[in-house]
Formats: structure tokens, C-alpha cells, sequence
């Protein structure tokens, strides 16, 4: 006998349209009968990659779509996917961003962003993003954020995991300050302010357990990292690129200061560099994390040291 999608149970058919395109599903299958409209209608995690601007078979499901990428320069109107819980932009115009409201997407866990907004544009995002108006944030990659005009913003407890660029390396204690539930902290600093150490918050046994600083390439600024590292004691992995004026003074720091330390990577240049040269495996014995360190290029004016994890930093590739 010969078998059709009809004759095959509730269970399979929703299986199988979890598979599908919201587009096949939209064309091929919507309206063929009741029951198939009601399977379509109980789906409740649809993904769509908008590569244009949205279709009528697009908004017919916009209640069920979760996850968007958006990938078009065309002008996309965000208010009837009020389920979203996964925004990533590919591509985006400034009509793409000033729709990321609270009050749009208020489900959203998920928000991913290019680097092709400046700091200006995403000033007022980065506002309600550290205000706690998207309560189930989670993950964030905000691109380019800087220092608030007010220096503060109120707490979110929700916050998980962020990845930003800034030009001002006081935005760190700023956000650990924030984001009181952090565990996950990438963060490239691209200009040259200094810390402003008096005015470092006190923070008590912050969670952060991973930190990844990045400084740009060409930078020979030395900034006074000790005083961060102060502030994220229960860090567990930590992964450093930079300028120092001591090397061996840096690593000694963050062996006393993180004791739950268990991985550490590295591409950190000294400079100027000192007079002596420092036996490598002395450098090695002071931490057990230490033990990938290797001197790999020393110069008249600079050393510069690096893990052999150094190479294995996928997830930093963004910055580089």
C-alpha cells in the first residue's frame, strides 16, 4: 500500500516540520488541510535567515520564530516577532538597531551585533542592556560600546557572558560593577586611557570565572592590569594580550591574587625590556598554568612571551 505524510502519526509529521524551511512550510504545506495547519501552528521554535526584507509567509509565523540572522541592508520592521529570543546581525543599518528595545524584543537571551556601528550609535542600547530592560539577556556581543555620560549604570543580574570593544579600559569595572552574575568577559580595549584607579568600584567576590583582555596590536601602553585583576578573584581561565613593563611581575601578581586559576594563556609583550634575561623555567615553576609559557621572540627593546595555547584561541579571532 502506498504511504503518504498524511498516514504517519502527530509525532513524526512535527518532526519532520522542524526540519523545514519557513518557507516550505508557508508554500508546500500551509493550508493543505486543518489538521496540517494546526501541526504547523504547534511549532514553537522556528529559525529564519532574513536575507531581504520580510515576506507575508515570514510574518505569518513571526509569533514562532526564536532565532533570526539577519543578513540585508533592507529596512525590517521587529515588532511582530515579539518570541524572539536569538538576534544575531550579520549585516545591520541604523534602523536594525534603534528597533532593539526592550519593549520589542523583551525575550530576548541571545543578541549578537557587527563592528560596523560606532559607539555613538549603540549608546543607547548599551543602556538598556546594562539597566536590566532585557531581563532574560544572557549572552551579549555588543561590538563597540563606551564609558556612559552618567559613569554608571543600575545592575543586570541577568547578563552571562559579554564581548565588547571599547576604546576606554574603564568600561571593565564598570560592567563587572553592572553585571553582578558575569562568569564570561571578552573585552578588546582599543584606545589609551588610563584606569582611573581612584575611582574603581569595591567589589566583593565577583563570579567572573572567565576573562579575556585584548589590547590592539600596535599598542605599547602599559596599562595597570593589577588593579582588574584585583577585582575578579574567582577567575579560572584567563587569557591576557598585552603590553607590561614586568612580565614576571604580572604573572606573580595573578598566581597570589587568582587561586582558582587553572588555565592561562598569553601573548604579552614587555616593554621596554629589562636588562636581565629571566631562565624561562623559572617562570614556569611559579604556577602550574605557567607551564606552556615560552619566550618566543626577544629584541633590544621588547620581549615578548606566549603560551603554546597561544594558537588554539578560536573564539578571539574576531579580534585579531
Amino acid at each position: 500500500m502506498r504511504s503518504v505524510l498524511e498516514h504517519l502519526p502527530n509525532e513524526l509529521i512535527i518532526e519532520i516540520f522542524g526540519y523545514s524551511k519557513i518557507r516550505d512550510l508557508s508554500f508546500g504545506l500551509w493550508n493543505l488541510n486543518k489538521r496540517f495547519n494546526a501541526l504547523i501552528r504547534s511549532l514553537k521554535y522556528l529559525s529564519l535567515i532574513l536575507t531581504k526584507d520580510c515576506t507575508s509567509e515570514e510574518l505569518l509565523f513571526s509569533e514562532q520564530i526564536i532565532r533570526m540572522v539577519i543578513v540585508t541592508l533592507e529596512s525590517i520592521n521587529l515588532n511582530p516577532f515579539i518570541n524572539l529570543r536569538s538576534l544575531i546581525l550579520n549585516l545591520a543599518t541604523e534602523n536594525h538597531l534603534k528597533q532593539i528595545q526592550s519593549l520589542v524584543l523583551p525575550n530576548l537571551v541571545y543578541l549578537s551585533l557587527p563592528l560596523s556601528f560606532d559607539s555613538r550609535s549603540t549608546k543607547q542600547l548599551a543602556s538598556e542592556v546594562f539597566s536590566n530592560r532585557f531581563s532574560s539577556l544572557r549572552f551579549a556581543d555588543l561590538g563597540v560600546i563606551d564609558m556612559p555620560r552618567n559613569l554608571s549604570w543600575s545592575q543586570s543580574p541577568s547578563l552571562r557572558s559579554i564581548r565588547i570593544f571599547s576604546p576606554n579600559i574603564n568600561i571593565i569595572p564598570l560592567i563587572l560593577q553592572s553585571c553582578t552574575q558575569l562568569t564570561h568577559f571578552q573585552v578588546r580595549i582599543t584606545g589609551e586611557h588610563p584606569l582611573d584607579i581612584p575611582s574603581l568600584p569595591i567589589i566583593s567576590n565577583h563570579p567572573l570565572k572567565q576573562f579575556i583582555f585584548l589590547q590592539a596590536q600596535n599598542s605599547t601602553n602599559a596599562f595597570n592590569i593589577a588593579n582588574i585583576i584585583y577585582l575578579i578573584p574567582n577567575v579560572k581561565h584567563l587569557d591576557l594580550r598585552l603590553c607590561t613593563i614586568s612580565f614576571i611581575d604580572l604573572i606573580k601578581l595573578i598566581s597570589k591574587y587568582l587561586m582558582n586559576l587553572n588555565s592561562f594563556d598569553c601573548h604579552i609583550i614587555e616593554f621596554p625590556n629589562k636588562d636581565e634575561t629571566i631562565d624561562i623555567n623559572v617562570l614556569r615553576k611559579i604556577h602550574p598554568c605557567y607551564s606552556g609559557i615560552q619566550c618566543t621572540l626577544r629584541e633590544d627593546c621588547y620581549c615578548l612571551y606566549a603560551t603554546k595555547k597561544d594558537q588554539k584561541l578560536k573564539l578571539t579571532s574576531n579580534f585579531f
